[in-house]
């Protein structure tokens, strides 16, 4: 009881840090615009709402797409209300999913907001899509007996520990849940260890190993490299975070050396910080094109910045071999399986706690490599660029991985509809 309470009294006192996140205007950013009072539960009715689907920002946005998809496609009647927390996730979901939904930002997890928000919509289930838990939501639809869901389910070792230090909030929290879908049995036996009774738990393994069909994209990309890039060998760095891109730049003046005439596309994790990844790069000797600018990249450009959302298997696709982001600093590493999926061997930094099964696969297969130093993903980059056939093989290794692991949409679309 005190933990909660002392939770909520957290909650407003990180409320002004969260505004300022979501609402203070940043180059490249889009904007909430005049819905902020979404987030305080306040929005235009939505009639008759069958389904709550909660995707916090892009990535979520991203891997529910395939199963809001064929649930429509199943059930057409079905009215989806599709709330995210971040304005870069509704442009997905507008870009993406269209009149299939209908969107609105999430209410905070305050007692005043969800109240209202519920009140307002009324929805009769709620689907969240990866580990966006809020005590707040889950206590309000406990008490209305609205059933939720935890779809593609995640829970690393290091986050089970740090929730068993509250071992009692903990399950209170976790108990809630009706049923929850285990990306991997691990996982599994984590959230039963947090309070998830065994007869809600299903493993089905991790919806993003279910990539659409990547033909289309994959020409859409061979088009688009050749028009780029003509003959050059090219690399990507994908989802960078702040820290990392100066590394990256590293890496690039050592495969430089070697490889004079080859490209970095370099994609940086947030939108907002596309100017200053481009001063960084201005910094560092390089030229560089940028894609928002629509510039095609002369002989002289060693960088060419994708700052554009939405385009992440394009870019894959007009590359060689791929850097993972979020691995040189402690954020836990993205997901590999998109450039695996398009015949990419990988590299990426130590930190790969978000993705760890997923990780070790790759690693074993010869997939993936991990360092935390320059040098050595050097090496490896230089090595994989300068050998197709080892390319070839290394890339092959990753999408063997994607095609025995993929199925879990079929097997959540099973558990979520009877």
């Amino acid at each position: 009881m005190i933990v909660f309470f002392l939770y909520q009294l957290l909650l407003v006192l990180v409320l002004p840090l969260a505004l300022y996140k979501l609402y203070w205007p940043r180059a490249g950013k889009p904007s909430v615009g005049k819905r902020w009072l979404e987030h305080f539960g306040l929005s235009q009715k939505v009639a008759k709402v069958d389904l709550w689907f909660h995707a916090v920002s892009v990535g979520e946005v991203l891997a529910a797409i395939p199963l809001i998809t064929q649930i429509k496609q199943q059930q057409p009647e079905l009215n989806i209300l599709l709330t995210t927390t971040t304005a870069t996730g509704a442009e997905q979901v507008k870009q993406k999913l269209g009149d299939l939904v209908t969107h609105r930002y999430a209410p905070f997890d305050l007692w005043p907001c969800i109240c209202c928000f519920l009140h307002l919509h009324r929805p009769k289930k709620l689907w969240i899509m990866e580990t966006e838990l809020w005590p707040n939501w889950l206590s309000l639809c406990h008490k209305k007996q609205i059933p939720v869901s935890l779809i593609n389910a995640r829970m690393s070792e290091r986050s089970c520990r740090g929730y068993m230090r509250f071992k009692g909030f903990a399950q209170n929290l976790y108990n809630k849940l009706n049923l929850v879908l285990a990306q991997h049995q691990d996982d599994a036996q984590r959230f039963n260890q947090l309070g998830v009774a065994a007869a809600n738990l299903v493993v089905t393994g991790s919806i993003k190993y279910d990539l659409p069909d990547t033909k289309n994209i994959q020409q859409q990309a061979k088009q688009l490299r050749s028009s780029l890039f003509g003959e050059r060998l090219v690399w990507i760095a994908a989802s960078t975070h702040k820290g990392e891109d100066e590394k990256i730049l590293e890496v690039m003046q050592k495969v430089r050396k070697q490889l004079p005439d080859s490209v970095l596309i370099l994609v940086p994790r947030h939108p907002e910080r596309f100017d200053q990844v481009a001063e960084l790069i201005a910094g560092s000797g390089f030229d560089c094109a940028r894609r928002s600018k629509q510039q095609s990249p002369s002989a002289k450009n060693a960088v060419y910045l994708a700052d554009t959302m939405g385009e992440m298997l394009l870019m894959y696709g007009c590359a060689d071999a791929a850097f993972i982001g979020g691995s040189l600093v402690p954020i836990g590493g993205h997901n590999y399986l998109e450039a695996a999926a398009m015949g990419l061997p990988c590299v990426a930094g130590e930190h790969d706690f978000n993705f760890s099964d997923i990780s070790q696969q790759l690693q074993a297969s010869g997939a993936l490599k991990l360092s935390a130093d320059t040098e050595q993903l050097a090496n490896w980059l230089k090595a994989w660029l300068a050998n197709q056939e080892e390319r070839r093989k290394a890339g092959d290794a990753g999408l063997t991985i994607v095609k025995q692991n993929q199925g879990a949409l079929t097997r959540s679309i099973s558990a979520l509809t009877p």
